[in-house]
């Protein structure tokens, strides 16, 4: 099966502080590290594109499962796009 392109984070990586070192005198190192999860940008673009088909009168009588998979293509299509720019 061809892996699908999510086109990663759609709000950026959320960034948290780690302490990683306390030294004896209670003083503390910390570092950033990256934190997964959230949205991707797939899933974005195509809850973007689920409403304006939902809105459409073309699909007024469709059911949910095909306008959600025409909403992904949608997605997978701006994806394409955005990598050919």
């Amino acid at each position: 099966m061809e892996e699908i392109n999510t086109g990663g984070p759609a709000f950026g990586q959320v960034v948290e502080l780690r302490c990683v070192r306390v030294d004896p005198c209670g003083a503390e190192e910390y570092e950033p590290a990256l934190a997964e999860g959230g949205m991707t940008m797939r899933d974005y673009f195509a809850s973007k594109a689920l409403q304006g088909l939902c809105g459409s009168k073309a699909y007024a009588e469709a059911p949910y499962e095909v306008i959600a998979r025409e909403a992904y293509q949608a997605a997978d299509e701006m994806l394409k796009a955005r990598e050919a720019k």
